[in-house]
């Protein structure tokens, strides 16, 4: 399960650098660079985010005329329509087991794949009404690149063309396994090209072995602010870390698994397309 992660990289510039770094630990400037075509509007509108959820607008990585290519597009993509008159669900993650052969996700993996930058993610312990947020992020710093997959859409007010992507999921990795059994999957530098499609021997059964739980210690566990639980909070206070007693889930409170619904703590309601374009910000 991935429902929140932040991309808190202090401006565009520095993302840039480490998304064309093609080893280490997203360290700018170490490894071979791969040059990006970035969309400008994604540069001008570019800051920090400490809190993403589904339905927020986001830079992705992809191939486009053989290069990569940054992107703005919709974290989540479009699912059925929920019972009751509800609009449809977005689908914000993909098992990463069966997203080759499962119709919804099919041709987007063997033909849209692509790396959605993240330096942390977020997941949950504790009963409803005080769950307790878990940040995992790069042990030794820099970036996350979250395998994704991303498919043409059209805006539901304007009817304009979009682009919309979910993130794949693996089995927890021994770092997220005390918090949930399930975990994004992580790719390493050197192996974007080879998930994007890119260069000689690129191939849906080559990318799919990628998708494997990361290795242990490759990730640090901060337990973080409950503040995150509500996205209307995004700033830097939400990775404060907590004392342990403060972050401690109550002795009734199950260990493994606990998560949050996508947009809020206590709503309680499934997601939904919203009727409006989430703002790029």
């Amino acid at each position: 399960m991935c429902a929140r992660f932040t991309l808190a990289v202090p401006d565009f510039a520095t993302l840039i650098a480490l998304l064309e770094s093609s080893s280490g630990a997203g360290r700018a400037g170490s490894g071979r660079a791969r040059s990006i075509a970035a969309d400008p509007e994604i540069a001008a509108r570019f800051r920090p985010r400490f809190n993403i959820a589904p339905a927020t607008v986001h830079p992705v990585l992809r191939a486009r005329d053989g290069r990569r290519a940054l992107v703005a597009a919709t974290w989540g993509f479009v699912g059925r329509f929920a019972r009751g008159g509800a609009g449809p669900s977005l689908l914000a993650n993909a098992r990463a087991e069966s997203a080759r052969a499962k119709p919804t996700f099919r041709e987007a993996f063997a033909a849209r794949r692509c790396v959605v930058p993240a330096d942390g993610f977020y997941e949950w312990t504790g009963p409803k009404g005080a769950r307790r947020p878990t940040w995992f992020h790069p042990a030794e710093g820099g970036l996350l690149r979250l395998a994704g997959l991303y498919q043409p859409a059209k805006d539901p007010e304007t009817g304009e063309p979009d682009v919309r992507f979910t993130i794949l999921t693996t089995d927890a990795n021994a770092d997220v396994a005390p918090i949930h059994d399930r975990m994004p999957v992580l790719l390493d530098p050197g192996d974007v090209d080879l998930w994007l499609g890119l260069g000689d021997g690129a191939d849906a059964d080559r990318a799919e072995a990628l998708l494997r739980p990361a290795p242990r210690a490759a990730l640090a566990a901060r337990a973080v602010s409950p503040r995150v639980n509500s996205v209307a909070h995004d700033d830097p206070a939400l990775l404060q870390e907590l004392a342990a007693e403060a972050a401690a889930p109550k002795a009734a409170a199950s260990k493994a698994g606990g998560t949050l619904p996508l947009f809020d703590l206590d709503g309680g309601a499934r997601p939904a397309v919203p009727s409006g374009r989430t703002s790029r910000r």
